[in-house]
């Protein structure tokens, strides 16, 4: 069975992409709208957040290649 440790940097990955997706929507809103200031903001916020996912992205496969996953 996965471990926890193993399961939230997964879930951690999967949830800091569905943001970066709406950060996408809120800076298309933004543009709209005619607020580049706001699309500036959502822009470094995303830039952010794109970080963090190497972060994670990097720490699974290193938790991988060290360990395996174990998903039965």
């Amino acid at each position: 069975m996965m471990k926890n440790y193993q399961h939230n940097i997964i879930h951690q990955l999967s949830e800091t992409m569905d943001s970066l997706w709406r950060i996408g929507q809120y800076m298309k809103d933004a543009e709209v709208d005619g607020h580049p200031e706001e699309v500036e903001f959502w822009r470094g916020f995303k830039e952010t957040l794109e970080k963090q996912m190497v972060m994670l992205k990097d720490r699974l496969e290193k938790i991988v290649k060290e360990q395996g996953l174990d998903i039965s």
